[in-house]
């Protein structure tokens, strides 16, 4: 219903005209895996056991289009972005099916990312993972910060990159020891890489391109591939791309003894700073792109155990990213404000107004009456209104709500006269909905 709504978003704001932002996320179970690999390179070795807590994981990397819909919000509430952000690559010159925000974001530098997660966020009313201190005061929004393990709330449900465990082990679907999340060997037609013999070759393809969503085909516009025929190519655990088309940003800092060191003692969030080898740091990404082909050397990138390095205030046209969080029960809501000791059970939220919670699950508004709000946090909570059913809202989007049985948005009106649900229309006039109370 969540996802529903959000794709809604696109009706109420201009800010959506384009597209609207994706949060299709898919749970990654608790439980162990194996990690890296033998016999190939030094800094994947050994194989070696870990366990994480489930998660949940973008189902595909960051398109254009989800960027522009935080950041221009971002920019307006105290981010700011590095230039390179602005001109990610998008289409090929020939490729008008599309526009360039259905292309996976690139050019964009770890610091940006990393800022861009604390964004959405905001946006979406979780709360935030980066810090610039180590007591998670200041919400990390501008600079190029090289932010410690320990600057970052790792129980938070906000959104963050993920680690170089989670993404490996969300990128292998369930698969044990393979090279691809298919399997052992290459194939063209599972991902889109230099000679891959996809219309791509030259470039990113659209974010969702293996997901049966093949506007065009490799027939005719391939550049000396294979003409391979992409098919329908999510992983074991329903995730898109994490081989090939650009390369996903991790948190980690790189060292290349990291898995032979017996005194890590976190090994989930990786090296610290004064860990990581090289005399210029360097931070982790990880799938390879359409720049990496499928030969001996070339290929490296494209497995599941290869650890690619970048600067972190590099940008490159095939590294992007796509984020992930931990799966926290957020109070409800967030940020509300408990009102002093003789207004027990009171509350108050800055969009939401003041309410009353008692010990049981309902809660009473001065305007609403009696609801009941269920979810695990101020983004994910659903409102039952006894008149009008069940209703979606949140920070950005109130006094508008939605309906999910009928599909549509609804405007909570308040003005002295009255109060209640109105549909508004496209020329702005609005129809009663349910109950219109006077004031």
């Amino acid at each position: 219903m969540v996802a529903q709504a959000i794709i809604s978003l696109l009706i109420l704001f201009s800010i959506f005209v384009c597209s609207a932002i994706t949060d299709d996320l898919v749970t990654i179970g608790s439980g162990s895996f194996y990690m890296g690999q033998e016999g190939i390179q030094e800094d994947e070795e050994p194989l070696h056991n870990v366990t994480l807590e489930a998660f949940e994981i973008d189902r595909f990397e960051t398109s254009i289009g989800d960027w522009y819909l935080i950041s221009d919000w971002a920019r307006a509430n105290g981010y700011d972005f590095s230039d390179s952000s602005n001109s990610p690559w998008g289409r090929p010159y020939w490729y008008f099916q599309s526009t360039n925000e259905d292309f996976p974001m690139n050019r964009v530098n770890w610091y940006d990312a990393i800022k861009w997660c604390n964004a959405k966020s905001e946006f979406m009313g979780r709360s935030v993972a980066y810090y610039t201190d180590q007591n998670k005061n200041t919400v990390y929004r501008t600079g190029e910060i090289d932010l410690q393990n320990s600057m970052v709330d790792w129980k938070s449900a906000g959104y963050r990159l993920p680690t170089e465990e989670e993404w490996e082990k969300a990128a292998r679907g369930g698969l044990h020891n393979k090279n691809y999340p298919w399997g052992s060997y290459i194939d063209g037609a599972k991902a889109n890489y230099r000679l891959s013999g996809d219309p791509f070759d030259d470039g990113s393809s659209p974010v969702g391109y293996y997901n049966s969503n093949q506007i065009i085909t490799a027939a005719d516009l391939s550049l000396d591939g294979e003409k391979k025929f992409p098919t329908d190519q999510a992983n074991g655990f329903g995730l898109y791309d994490v081989i090939g088309n650009v390369s996903e940003w991790c948190w980690d800092w790189f060292d290349e003894s990291w898995y032979t060191r017996k005194n890590r003692t976190n090994t989930f969030a990786g090296p610290s700073y004064s860990d990581a080898s090289l005399d210029d740091k360097m931070r982790i990404h990880r799938g390879g792109g359409y720049k990496d082909g499928p030969g001996k050397e070339e290929g490296k990138p494209l497995r599941l155990a290869f650890r690619d390095i970048e600067y972190p205030y590099n940008s490159r046209r095939s590294i992007g990213f796509r984020c992930v969080r931990s799966l926290t029960k957020e109070e409800l809501w967030l940020g509300s404000i408990e009102i002093g000791s003789q207004a027990q059970h009171w509350f108050y939220l800055d969009w939401f107004g003041y309410y009353y919670k008692p010990s049981n699950t309902w809660i009473f508004h001065p305007d609403l009456g009696w609801v009941y709000p269920t979810g695990s946090g101020s983004y994910d909570n659903w409102i039952y209104f006894p008149e009008s059913g069940w209703m979606w809202t949140a920070r950005f989007t109130f006094p508008y709500f939605f309906n999910d049985e009928r599909n549509a948005w609804y405007l909570l009106q308040q003005n002295k006269k009255e109060y209640g649900w109105f549909l508004q229309d496209e020329d702005g006039s609005l129809e009663r909905w349910g109950r219109v109370f006077s004031r």
